[in-house]
């Protein structure tokens, strides 16, 4: 959840319920968002960094949502986890 800020971009509201669902950053149009994995702390990261190492909507590109990407949907092996659990 983000919060407007008058003349400013957006700031994180109620970081603390973040749930590493990566949702923002899937869904953010122009891949500026970086979701760091470590849920449980608060993470310090710089942006210049990120975008060098192409972390920056790198979640969104590797499941393939965005324009001209080819979606992963099908090579997803997830639902054998669910198969082996009957």
């Amino acid at each position: 959840m983000f919060e407007r800020v008058p003349d400013a971009p957006p700031t994180i509201a109620r970081q603390s319920d973040c749930q590493t669902c990566y949702m923002c950053e899937l869904y953010c149009p122009v891949d500026a968002l970086y979701v760091a994995p470590e849920s449980d702390m608060q993470t310090s990261v710089n942006e210049a960094e990120l975008a060098e190492v192409g972390l920056l909507g790198s979640y969104r590109e590797n499941i393939g949502w965005g324009h001209k990407r080819a979606s992963t949907a099908k090579a997803d092996q997830t639902f054998q986890i669910l198969k082996q659990m009957k």
